[in-house]
């Protein structure tokens, strides 16, 4: 969660940054044009070979002390931390977190790494010390050398001289390292205690970390040849760095000497090492131009090649450390896969904000004026010939976006269109390469990350859409043409079949008018009337590429058969018959294991857990939720089990308690005693009154068959009500007359009431299904049924009876039970209109069952709703809405007479 928390903050930091930095990273776009593109391709050569030597100097810090690394691994981190040290300023200490971070979770010591991490600090400060030296005296030969330039060089020096002493104090004094470890320790613990996190450091921290920190010093004495190989990296490292700011004043044709070459560099690294802002932003850029200035370069040359040495050394490697921090071993796959996937938002918003700009500067004219930067550098942006045009265009950005942000590789591949053909428009229109540019950088961006865009398109929908705009195309030619051609009369043109067929094509594709001028009412209908159809047939097509896949209901035989076969060999639950029922969808793990489910709309909600082996749950776990991801669905488990919930949460699912499922246990089972007097006299009632219970096994005859549907509409009737589907069985002829049903049977041998028996297929367990009585009976008729069904299936040897889900029962009664299940305990005691949740409670709860927790498994609370709407639609129809409101009319209507 920290790690989650911390990633989150570096998002959030990134964003602030570009927002506040955009200036600077306008400018260096536009500076870097202006030179030869020659020595600029080789000053970022330059820089590639710096990051490449600056890196070796931490795997040759970490040789030296017996941490084992590569440079092609350390690369990543490289860049990395140069984007942790701006976002999460610390002097330093945030990005040097990272390399010991890395170390340990490549299993190395990270007290070792850390004692490598200060001799590259050390390395890397010496080296530059020499250099900096050259650059005082410089300075100091041309009367230039400034009091806080000699103050920051000394807190340098004293910097490196206090580095170093924590290493010697490891190597000549362990002891006293022990002392300052277990200080630090009290600090941080005594700090954590205030956010009651008083352990934030373990007991044997500072004992643990004295040893290994004093092991590596020792390492690193007993190895001079690698310590003084660190140190030539770290002075070759720094000669490239100062190459490269060579080369870019060759760029800008100013060959410069070598004293105020190395003068401006000197102070450029040392203000990016002991400034108060985060590596250096601001100062670097004020304070090197002035040094440079008076040695004698020119303002302007100063300015442009410090910006430009900038840009290349700092801020494109800052960008770069954005992208591959998400990459790193310090994140876990899943916060990997965030970052990556709040890439993919970010991408929709700014198209979305690209259609926002069109539809205002069509509705608004005179906020186009006021937008202009924006407009001027909006890759995404229309130029238009008209208002339409424009109001159209943003509505086809918003709806690409609604693609993107959902992952649909359609509205992935469309924008990829739109951007190219936007970089090709802006260069032939004038080549307008700052446009282009960005078009080209968000294409690149947005191609990088296909492998996100993965979600899949309803294809027989996409199919239906191109040969609607086919036909529309077709036709409106025809129409379009002929009418133009035949009508010109009603237009200040005269059209021949050539300007005719132009001037249709134009108008379906652009909704632009070049030079139409209609000079009666007939004409300006006619061409509204193209505009008409290409707009609705444009916005249909938009339609159906970011629609969902709509999966045919039911499944196939072989599907059926196959499915059958897993729920057989492993359903172990109540609902594994039910998995079996006509209106579920399959999905098949590669491990064995089979998910019923119901997909509408944008989500699917299974029956339960996956059915198979259970060494493959998370695995399916994980492939179902992909499976619906590429279908662009939201993905959710209906009455799980409490064993999987630790493999939903690590596929990144969140879940909810709804209810509580009541199982008989049997062996116990008993009407004797006083807590069941009332169910004993019951009984013994019934059985006086000559009723029994009576179980008509497989298969029913057809006159039974007909009483108990009788029986069955009466109940709905009386419930206001039809037969609900998904978690629950129907009255259906075969799945009735297929299996076991206990019936009521009157003094008049008339049925009153049944329950048709359901056993499970790994448990030595029966279920109830269908309950259902007439609408008038003797009254404790349900109590006789159910007391009976349980003697019947203890003479039987069955261990347990399911009574089924008592549904928001036992939920959110805690004060510190989450929000959303308080909400479900406040329906469960408020609002009985459509179900009585606490009658059916209190019915099973007579007959002593233990309650097993049940819960609701989704990905997002956006999730949640619409998983709720799917399973309300599977299991009450698609136009359950409407019933709702007619039963809850039918209920009122007594109330009113």
């Amino acid at each position: 969660m920290t790690r989650r928390w911390l990633l989150w903050l570096l998002l959030i930091g990134f964003a602030w940054l570009t927002v506040a930095r955009f200036t600077e990273i306008k400018n260096l776009a536009d500076t870097l044009a202006q030179g030869q593109w020659q020595w600029i391709l080789a000053a970022v050569l330059l820089q590639i070979l710096y990051y490449l030597l600056y890196t070796a100097v931490y795997q040759s810090a970490f040789v030296t002390v017996d941490v084992r690394s590569r440079v092609r691994d350390l690369l990543p981190v490289t860049f990395a931390s140069i984007f942790v040290n701006v976002v999460a300023p610390s002097g330093g200490a945030s990005g040097t977190a990272l390399f010991v971070d890395d170390a340990a979770r490549r299993g190395q010591s990270a007290a070792r790494a850390a004692v490598g991490t200060i001799l590259v600090l050390i390395a890397d400060f010496s080296a530059f010390t020499l250099i900096l030296l050259v650059g005082l005296t410089v300075l100091f030969l041309d009367h230039n050398l400034t009091f806080y330039e000699v103050a920051a060089s000394l807190i340098l020096m004293a910097s490196t001289v206090s580095l170093t002493g924590t290493l010697l104090l490891g190597l000549w004094h362990p002891e006293r390292l022990r002392q300052l470890l277990s200080h630090i320790q009290r600090v941080v613990n005594r700090a954590g205690s205030w956010f009651r996190r008083p352990s934030l450091l373990n007991r044997d921290w500072s004992d643990k970390n004295a040893a290994e920190f004093t092991e590596a010093a020792q390492a690193m004495a007993t190895r001079p040849v690698h310590l003084a190989r660190t140190l030539a990296v770290a002075l070759a490292a720094q000669l490239v760095n100062l190459a490269s700011l060579y080369v870019l004043f060759l760029a800008f044709q100013y060959p410069i000497t070598f004293g105020p070459l190395v003068a401006g560099y000197s102070m450029a690294i040392l203000f990016l090492i002991v400034s108060p802002t985060p590596m250096g932003v601001g100062v670097v850029e004020g304070v090197t131009p002035l040094v440079l200035i008076s040695l004698g370069v020119p303002a302007a040359i100063a300015t442009v090649v410090v910006l430009a040495f900038r840009g290349l050394s700092f801020w494109l490697p800052m960008f770069i450390g954005f992208i591959l921090l998400q990459r790193l071993k310090s994140f876990s796959p899943a916060e990997q896969v965030q970052a990556r996937s709040w890439n993919v938002r970010v991408v929709a918003i700014l198209t979305a904000i690209m259609g926002v700009i069109n539809i205002l500067s069509a509705v608004t004219p005179s906020l186009a004026t006021r937008m202009a930067m924006i407009t001027h550098y909006s890759p995404l942006l229309v130029v238009r010939g008209s208002h339409l045009t424009a109001a159209l265009a943003g509505f086809a950005l918003l709806v690409l976006a609604v693609g993107l942000w959902r992952h649909k590789h359609t509205a992935w591949l469309l924008t990829l269109v739109v951007l190219v053909i936007s970089v090709i428009s802006h260069l032939l229109k004038g080549l307008d390469f700052e446009e282009a540019i960005l078009a080209a950088g968000l294409a690149i961006w947005l191609f990088a990350l296909g492998s996100h865009f993965q979600a899949l398109s309803d294809t027989p929908s996409i199919r239906k859409g191109a040969r609607l705009l086919v036909a529309a195309l077709a036709f409106t030619l025809i129409y379009g043409t002929i009418g133009f051609y035949m009508l010109d009369r009603h237009f200040s043109v005269n059209f021949d079949f050539g300007s005719a067929l132009q001037q249709t094509i134009v108008m379906f594709t652009e909704f632009y008018d070049p030079g139409l001028q209609p000079v009666t009412g007939f004409g300006r209908y006619f061409a509204a009337s193209i505009y008409i159809v290409g707009a609705v047939t444009l916005g249909y097509a938009l339609f159906v590429v970011i629609r969902p896949v709509v999966r045919p209901q039911g499944a196939s035989s072989q599907e059926r058969s196959r499915a059958e076969a897993i729920v057989q060999a492993y359903g172990h639950s109540a609902l594994a018959r039910m998995a079996l029922f006509e209106d579920k969808s399959y999905w098949f793990s590669p491990g064995g294991s089979v998910v019923a489910f119901a997909a509408k709309g944008r989500a699917a909600v299974t029956l339960g857990d996956p059915i198979g082996p259970p060494e493959d749950a998370a695995a399916a776990i994980a492939g179902f939720k992909a499976y619906c991801a590429r279908h662009d669905w939201q993905t959710a488990f209906f009455q799980t089990l409490p064993d999987y919930i630790s493999h939903y949460r690590a596929a990144g699912f969140d879940f909810v308690q709804i209810g509580n499922e009541g199982v008989i246990d049997l062996a116990d089972y008993t009407i004797s005693g006083k807590r069941n007097k009332s169910l004993r006299s019951n009984y013994n009632r019934f059985i006086k009154s000559g009723y029994r219970a009576e179980v008509h096994l497989p298969p029913l005859p057809t006159e039974l068959l007909e009483e108990l549907r009788e029986v069955s509409d009466e109940w709905l009737t009386m419930m206001h009500g039809r037969e609900k589907r998904f978690s629950l069985g129907w009255f259906d002829d075969d799945y009735i007359r297929s299996g076991p049903v206990m019936a009521i049977h009157t003094p008049d041998n008339d049925i009153s009431a049944f329950t048709n028996m359901v056993t499970e297929y790994k448990l030595n367990e029966v279920s109830t299904d269908l309950m259902r009585r007439r609408a008038k009976v003797e009254s404790g008729t349900m109590d006789f049924l159910f007391v009976s069904f349980c003697e019947w299936a203890k003479a039987q040897g069955y261990a347990s009876l399911n009574l089924g889900l008592s549904a928001l029962s036992g939920v959110g009664e805690q004060p510190d039970d989450p929000q959303i299940e308080r909400a479900l305990h406040y329906v469960y005691e408020h609002i009985n209109q459509f179900y009585n949740f606490k009658g059916l409670h209190e019915f099973k709860e007579k007959f002593h069952p233990h309650w097993e927790p049940r819960y609701f498994v989704f990905e997002n609370p956006t999730g949640l709703l619409a998983a709720a709407v799917v399973l309300t639609r599977a299991s009450s129809g698609d136009d359950f809405v409407w019933q709702y409101a007619k039963e809850l009319l039918k209920k009122k209507q007594p109330e009113a007479e």
